[in-house]
């Protein structure tokens, strides 16, 4: 392999440190393990960190001690600032004590429900190589349920206007993100140690579940370039169990994604160079989750707080920006049917037959794929 490198010896390679932080991942942790080992890249430097496990974590990574897998004990538990904040999820701090653990000149920060193509590591260690610009280095993603196979949900992929470029300065990231949401895998990156002890760790306390979107901005507006191999080498597991789901399924609130993307909008002279077309996806999707969370509203019967939301989205120039855009448009339309229904009496009732819809659709798309054989 090190030849891929035109080095003489894997000694000249540079370590590579693949952080991985755990938490109760006694189920899936080995599975994660095996594809980190059979990376195809041959300096690692395996290290996880556990955020307080009560199942068999410490044991499963103790198993891997022989192969070189470092087991270290995160001791700090709720952050003081969140301990009013029954609906806190946290681990960002954690994510920065194990970064502060790998000895490696790059730093992955994969996850202990994921699994990792044999490639990965090689191939974003090429673009750090070539690219001493880059700071961060991110792939698409294949999504997987909790036995492993492929899901419905299918494979990411990139926004067109990113297709084909080799790496990103934070311009077209912003851009981008602002139109499309975020399609940056957090546990896909690969980070340059210099860069994240220049960047500091996560600002989780103002930017909370969005932190780790925060932190690639932050490194791009430092004048870094974000790469992105256009190819899905991490199988991203969903599952019940996973925090980030739990968030999503029990929020009524805006998304802490737009926290993020107006804190970048209000820096000075970014507005001003932001893509009039880019501004008005993203207020489209502000639109949209507005809508999403006051069917949520109504099904708890809070139809206050749901009106307030759908007269939020229901501008008239979001329809305008979403002509061409089926998915939105259908969204902003749905939230005009619970408007309505709302005003006649009727809106706990649409509300919660939109989210069984909403619900199945998840489950639909949450089921493995079948492959049929052709006679």
């Amino acid at each position: 392999m090190a030849k891929d490198f035109h080095l003489s010896n894997q000694s000249d390679l540079p370590l590579v440190s693949v952080c991985i932080p755990a938490c109760n991942s006694e189920v899936t942790l080995g599975e994660t393990l095996e594809t980190v080992l059979a990376q195809d890249y041959p300096r690692l430097d395996v290290v996880v960190s556990d955020n307080q496990s009560t199942d068999r974590t410490k044991a499963i990574v103790l198993q891997y001690a022989e192969h070189g897998v470092r087991y270290c004990w995160h001791s700090e538990g709720r952050s003081a600032w969140a301990a009013n904040m029954p609906d806190y999820i946290g681990g960002f701090n954690h994510w920065d004590f194990l970064l502060s653990q790998g000895r490696g000149k790059y730093l992955c920060l994969f996850h202990s429900d994921d699994l990792y193509e044999p490639s990965i590591v090689r191939r974003q260690v090429e673009v750090m190589q070539a690219h001493p610009q880059v700071g961060a280095v991110f792939t698409r993603m294949r999504t997987i349920g909790e036995d492993s196979r492929p899901i419905r949900m299918g494979t990411s992929v990139l926004p067109d206007g990113l297709r084909g470029c080799q790496t990103v300065d934070f311009l077209t990231l912003l851009n981008a993100v602002l139109a499309h949401g975020d399609f940056l895998p957090t546990p896909s990156v690969m980070l340059r140690r210099l860069v994240v002890e220049k960047m500091g760790g996560f600002d989780e306390r103002q930017f909370l579940t969005a932190a780790d979107l925060e932190m690639w901005l932050r490194i791009a507006r430092k004048g870094y370039e974000i790469a992105i191999i256009d190819q899905p080498l991490l199988k991203y597991r969903i599952s019940p169990r996973q925090r980030g789901g739990q968030y999503t399924k029990q929020r009524t609130t805006p998304a802490d994604f737009f926290g993020v993307l107006d804190h970048y909008l209000s820096q000075p002279g970014v507005l001003a160079i932001v893509l009039p077309q880019s501004l008005a996806l993203y207020e489209l999707q502000r639109a949209n989750d507005h809508v999403f969370c006051a069917m949520k509203l109504l099904v708890q019967g809070n139809i206050a707080k749901a009106l307030a939301r759908l007269r939020e989205a229901l501008y008239w120039r979001h329809f305008v920006t979403a002509y061409q855009h089926p998915r939105p448009l259908f969204k902003l339309i749905l939230g005009l049917l619970l408007l309505i229904s709302t005003y006649v009496g009727l809106g706990m009732f649409l509300g919660k037959f939109v989210h069984t819809i909403y619900n199945f659709q998840n489950t639909w798309k949450r089921k493995p794929v079948v492959f049929y054989k052709r006679d």
